[in-house]
């Protein structure tokens, strides 16, 4: 029986892909380790219950990506620490209400986004670009054609009351439902829920993420070897005003330039390594991020 902090300590490589001869078939104590974890940052989304299977096995397939971790399928020292670290790092300064200033709905997007592993400053950056055109640089939940009535809603959106709502606007039933289901919330009886800053902002960074929007995802646009904001804007609205928000990116990303990345990204072109010594300390470079964006 192994745990994560075994694998680090021991510098050991288990290969995940191949579910029938994995480690992790035998050691249900790892694996339901393991699956804890992936299910409390929205990762894994069934019973933590120890068995390996193919669900489990995308599921950390979906985590490394994420984290933009090489070493195809194995689960190494670096990942068991991420892993580990995700575990650790919640989200800090309390709730989002709706009367939460401009500032402080950046700053948790800046700890939101990091908590989901979209680290980059350029990712960063597009993703507070997205929400300022999104809400009219409100920087608040709206509803999609917020000038209008509900009633004009109701009579004109063929797929009300299931309308856009939120940081960005999540539409279409099956939508509601894929996220009711991911967070454990009703949202098909009460879809006004989304309109929470802080269901909407896990959704934001969530969906542009994991590619649940438009199945595009922002790392494919906006990582460590390419920064396409242009092309990044189908990752929720494919073709629409792309160049305007490239350039609301470009101004957020100048802001944080300068400052040190996260320990999570790596100079252009490289992945990170499977290495039992990677460092994880994000506080202090969040600090000073954050100290940055809201100074301008």
């Amino acid at each position: 029986m192994a745990t994560l902090q075994d694998v680090i300590k021991n510098n050991r490589g288990i290969d995940y892909g191949d579910v029938a001869t994995s480690y992790l078939t035998q050691d249900q104590q790892l694996c339901k380790e393991i699956q804890q974890i992936l299910a409390n940052n929205k990762f894994y989304n069934y019973d933590v219950d120890g068995l390996y299977g193919k669900i489990t096995r995308e599921a950390l397939r979906d985590f490394k990506e994420v984290y933009s971790l090489s070493g195809g399928d194995i689960l190494g020292p670096t990942t068991a620490e991420f892993l580990l670290r995700l575990d650790t790092l919640k989200p800090e300064g309390g709730r989002l209400t709706t009367t939460s200033s401009k500032k402080d709905v950046q700053s948790a997007i800046v700890r939101e986004c990091k908590r989901q592993g979209l680290t980059l400053n350029s990712q960063i950056a597009y993703i507070l670009a997205t929400v300022q055109h999104e809400t009219n640089n409100t920087f608040k939940p709206v509803r999609e054609a917020y000038w209008l009535s509900e009633e004009w809603r109701r009579i004109n959106l063929r797929y009300y009351p299931y309308y856009g709502r939120g940081y960005v606007q999540l539409t279409w039933e099956f939508n509601y439902k894929k996220y009711g289901d991911i967070l454990g919330i009703n949202l098909l009886d009460n879809p006004d829920k989304v309109m929470d800053p802080n269901i909407a902002l896990f959704i934001l960074v969530d969906g542009m993420g994991k590619g649940r929007f438009t199945s595009r995802k922002l790392g494919t646009y906006v990582n460590g070897g390419k920064t396409d904001f242009i092309g990044a804007r189908d990752v929720v609205n494919p073709g629409d005003v792309s160049a305007l928000i490239a350039g609301y990116a470009e101004n957020w990303q100048r802001q944080i330039s300068s400052l040190e990345s996260v320990p999570l990204e790596e100079t252009p072109g490289t992945d990170l390594q499977e290495s039992p010594d990677m460092s994880l300390k994000l506080d202090p470079i969040e600090e000073l991020m954050l100290k940055q964006i809201m100074s301008s």
